[in-house]
């Protein structure tokens, strides 16, 4: 998830921490046990995001897609996370000369734990994916539920803008909602009914932070943050039902191995889907756009511009809710005898979940089409023309695609 909609959820159950404990024996104690509470649920809902200072800093795509979302998206990194913000808050204690009740601490543990598990479990939301259980099993999970970037979320916080104690915070509230509104009309991928409907939502929950008792307002906006989050994952079960019939009464010559499903922001009705075939040694990609509902006009999401994947037309008729954008097949042979050889490849393969390959034309280059947006080279897409050293690290992650890597 992107990190606006980590900080906004970490301050809204943050602040239900502090509004919901016992009274304080005095106005310090409240402030100091509010300070804590809402910092360890900001900071922790983004702490796991840290791993982007080093694969960043590599200046290196491969390096960014092995250990983005690494380590300090598992368990046990979160729990190092919590461990060393405890400890940071009781080095802010001794210097402030000032110390939590036991009761107020245990609920400070509890909080330190829960925000970085929370960050861990919005990512998997997504069909970027998450290894939650390293070093005991090492695979990908996908939730391929929710959109990286999801501004219903920032509008199911929006009381915050008058329940935070700082102008500054609320300030900020107001300006993520604002954000929202302008990415939804200049990215074109979000349908004028979604806008519409965000703009409702964030109205009415601003409504609520401003007329009803802060505790409410509090339980509304978690509540309309968790029905959100599951309007979207029964909408993506819908449209996994739906591709698999398709699937199945048009490709039965074809195994369906995967489906990576992508709602559109704002929109639970229209999805992404990249459709993962196989057939003998061969695999086939297709990617296209499907709706729930006939009477929701989808974005097209890019669909008709030309990205870097040599996408051919996909010989499937459409659909009342399946519109196709295109299709690559490739050799299953040849995804092997490339990971064989090259340790880049099977570095990168260790990371796609959608690989595709193009030698034509003189060209060397294998992507993931789950991010193939533009004609050039993107930052899940690598040029093997050259030969490269070998990575200095490589996760142990399991390549999500071994099932096209097994003979």
């Amino acid at each position: 998830m992107d990190n606006v909609s980590h900080t906004l959820i970490g301050a809204l159950l943050g602040e239900t921490a502090a509004r919901s404990a016992p009274p304080a024996a005095t106005e310090r104690q409240a402030a100091v046990r509010r300070t804590l509470f809402l910092s360890v649920m900001i900071v922790g809902s983004n702490l796991p995001d840290s791993d982007l200072l080093y694969s960043l800093g590599a200046d290196d795509k491969l390096a960014y897609l092995l250990e983005h979302r690494g380590h300090t998206h598992t368990v046990i990194g979160a729990l190092f996370a919590s461990a060393a913000m405890l400890v940071a808050c009781a080095l802010w204690q001794r210097r402030r000369d000032t110390s939590l009740p036991a009761r107020d601490r245990a609920w400070l543990v509890v909080l330190a734990l829960l925000a970085p598990l929370l960050h861990i479990a919005m990512d998997a939301l997504n069909s970027y994916g998450v290894h939650p259980w390293w070093p005991l099993d090492n695979r990908w999970f996908y939730g391929d539920s929710v959109f990286i970037v999801e501004p219903l979320f920032w509008a199911a916080a929006a009381p915050l803008a008058f329940l935070l104690r700082s102008y500054v915070a609320r300030g900020l509230v107001v300006l993520a909602l604002l954000g929202g509104l302008y990415l939804a009309f200049v990215t074109g991928v979000v349908a004028r009914g979604s806008i519409v409907f965000f703009c409702v939502l964030a109205v009415a929950m601003l409504v609520v932070g401003r007329r009803a008792p802060p505790r409410i307002a509090l339980v509304v906006a978690i509540g309309v943050w968790l029905v959100t989050t599951a309007a979207f994952a029964l909408a993506g079960r819908e449209a996994v039902a739906r591709v698999d019939a398709y699937a199945g009464a048009h490709t039965r010559d074809w195994a369906t191995i995967d489906h990576v499903l992508t709602p559109l922001p704002m929109n639970p009705f229209c999805w992404e889907v990249i459709l993962i075939q196989a057939q003998g040694d061969r695999y086939a990609l297709r990617r296209g756009i499907t709706s729930l509902a006939a009477s929701v006009q989808c974005p097209a999401r890019g669909i008709g511009q030309p990205v870097t994947a040599p996408l051919q037309d996909v010989a499937l008729a459409d659909t009342a809710f399946l519109h196709w954008q295109g299709e690559i097949v490739g050799s299953r042979a040849r995804l092997r005898a490339l990971a064989a050889t090259s340790c880049e490849i099977a570095a990168f393969l260790r990371f796609a979940r959608a690989p595709w390959l193009d030698a034509s034309a003189g060209r060397r280059v294998i992507g993931d089409l789950r991010y193939d947006r533009e004609p050039e080279l993107g930052f899940a897409e690598l040029d093997f023309t050259r030969s490269s050293p070998c990575p200095g690290y490589v996760p142990p992650w399991i390549p999500p695609r071994s099932d096209l890597l097994q003979r």
